[in-house]
């Protein structure tokens, strides 16, 4: 994954757009969003769902080395143009994903999908970086600003989303994901036609992976966020199916229970952001979270109950663990390194399509042993050796 580096002498101070540039980014939350907790319900019309998390195993690996290249791209055609055609390759897939009816037109348009997302979240990621600038003391303001919407926006896309779906039919929350991309497209084309690209840097994957690891508080708590990111893909995939079908929730009580538990990010996650950075630092809360990840995951194995009120209650637990370690991961992570150390930054950019490959590859093979329900305890116990990776770190107060 490339960097992007700034030279001030040489480059003239950027226009700043940053509210619509706000938009755009929270829009992608929402395209994201809307569709996250579906994406496996709409994979199991066409094949097992033993099979399900084989696609996403595919798709993130291939993302990942995509991210190993996309340099390159950049290079040859700029930013600009490889978000725009990026966003449309999406806003193609997703569109022929309302209507897919067969496995060889649903399978690729999700692959494409679950390949361009995380690539185009890259590419915001370098307007706002460039919008932002040096002025690093507002880094953190404006995009906590950003996490605490984005939050807000996960909340609620999940709700509005099970009220457009009608006996199984995902057509209408498939093509309102679409729709969110064409404001995106809009602000793009209006604001950041002329976007004058930085310098792109390529990652090495060996210098990455050597750079942390040799440095034990930075691979440790590289350890946990991709651990945590393995939390996330069960939550996607596996939780909805689960929900759905094996206990017989309706699509809008499972709406009802996500917006709930979701709400969990927005009451957390910046108080916790406080109390890391003034008073106790990250390694006890980040231990705390993973332990209630592991103990609130393990609930579900065993909970049959088709309440709205039990599984509200089970599903905003485990995120209140996950609001601990999401926020204190990150902070921790940026707080061990510094700007010369960009393959290591670089790496930890990847750990979510890193961990999707994992993960997914594990809850496969848990599914052709286990009856479903176990495999939540399988994924309950990949939590407990981060609660050994984040004891072992030097905390930073």
């Amino acid at each position: 994954m490339p960097r992007a580096s700034h030279s001030i002498a040489l480059r003239h101070k950027p226009k700043r757009h940053l509210v619509p540039l706000y938009a755009a980014t929270l829009l992608l939350v929402f395209h994201t969003l809307v569709v996250a907790y579906i994406n496996s319900s709409f994979l199991e019309q066409f094949i097992p769902a033993t099979g399900i998390g084989t696609i996403y195993t595919l798709g993130s690996a291939l993302s990942v080395l995509i991210f190993l290249f996309v340099s390159r791209v950049l290079h040859r055609v700029g930013n600009f143009k490889l978000t725009i055609a990026l966003l449309l390759l999406d806003l193609l897939a997703v569109t022929g994903m309302a209507f897919a009816e067969s496995l060889r037109v649903a399978v690729p348009l999700f692959l494409v999908h679950l390949i361009s997302v995380p690539l185009i979240v890259f590419n915001i990621d370098v307007f706002l970086e460039e919008q932002i600038g040096n002025n690093e003391g507002t880094t953190g303001s404006r995009r906590g600003l950003l996490l605490t919407l984005g939050s807000m926006i996960g909340a609620v896309s999940p709700l509005l989303s099970s009220l457009l779906i009608f006996d199984q039919d995902f057509t209408n929350v498939y093509l309102l994901s679409a729709a969110a991309l064409l404001p995106i497209i809009t602000i793009l084309i209006f604001y950041f036609k002329d976007f004058s690209d930085p310098e792109y840097g390529e990652i090495d994957a060996f210098s990455a992976i050597r750079g942390f690891w040799e440095k034990s508080n930075i691979r440790n708590v590289f350890l946990a966020n991709f651990t945590l990111q393995v939390f996330f893909l069960a939550m996607v995939v596996y939780v909805p199916l689960y929900l759905t079908r094996d206990i017989g929730l309706s699509w809008r009580e499972f709406g009802v229970i996500m917006f709930f538990a979701q709400l969990a990010y927005v009451i957390f996650e910046y108080p916790i952001g406080i109390i890391a950075d003034k008073y106790i630092g990250e390694k006890e809360m980040m231990i705390f979270g993973f332990l209630i990840i592991t103990i609130s995951t393990s609930w579900i194995s065993f909970v049959t109950a088709p309440s709205v009120l039990v599984w509200s209650i089970i599903l905003f637990v485990t995120r209140i663990g996950a609001s601990f370690v999401e926020v204190t991961t990150e902070s921790y992570f940026f707080k061990q390194t510094k700007s010369s150390d960009a393959q290591v930054i670089s790496f930890f950019r990847i750990s979510r399509p890193l961990a999707y490959v994992i993960g997914a590859l594990i809850g496969s093979l848990a599914l052709l042993y286990l009856p479903f329900n176990l495999v939540f305890l399988v994924f309950a116990g990949l939590m407990i050796p981060a609660m050994f990776y984040t004891m072992n770190i030097v905390d930073s107060k």
